[in-house]
């Protein structure tokens, strides 16, 4: 849906950009459920779910520009160390394990993924709240760092690796043992 929604966003509907864009964020938030709950995780559908997550910030970053874009006059620096913490994880992942994605889907990312809804419809429905916009992107700047120290600890991706705590945890447990 992708492309159609970023047609949507330069043709100026609004409302039909809100309306797909929660659609899309609903059957993504659907997809991780029905697949944790059924046991139907693979590493490929970590990787899909990834790339859809991509998809879903070009289009969420192009609506706000296109419906908001005072936000980016703003608050440019915000934005930009997101976007750039956002883009350096997915260098080193790609520079490290060969691709773009590495599928993390901490547990960070996700509530971060949560809250960015969260604030996206608040956005789109009542107005922007200059705390909230600042907490999502000051949590995502937090998420994003995790996932580029995840990067560089693990010889390989971790999907659904549930963060950086659990992991340093799992490898001290993992050292007492052996």
């Amino acid at each position: 849906m992708c492309p159609v929604i970023i047609w949507i966003i330069v043709q100026g509907y609004e409302t039909v950009f809100v309306v797909l864009f929660a659609i899309n964020l609903l059957t993504d938030i659907l997809d991780g459920y029905i697949a944790r709950h059924y046991n139907m995780q693979t590493e490929q559908g970590a990787l899909l779910d990834s790339w859809a997550d991509v998809g879903s910030y070009i289009i969420a970053f192009a609506g706000v520009y296109k419906f908001h874009s005072y936000i980016y006059q703003d608050y440019p620096i915000f934005i930009i160390i997101y976007i750039g913490l956002y883009i350096a994880q997915m260098i080193i992942s790609k520079i490290k394990y060969g691709q773009w994605v590495a599928g993390w889907h901490s547990f960070a990312i996700k509530i971060n993924g949560y809250f960015q809804g969260f604030f996206f419809v608040i956005l789109f429905s009542y107005g922007f709240i200059k705390w909230l916009f600042v907490s999502v992107l000051l949590t995502g700047c937090l998420s994003e760092l995790e996932l580029i120290i995840l990067n560089f600890l693990c010889p390989k991706p971790i999907q659904n690796v549930k963060g950086l705590y659990w992991l340093v945890k799992h490898n001290s447990n993992k050292t007492k043992h052996e």
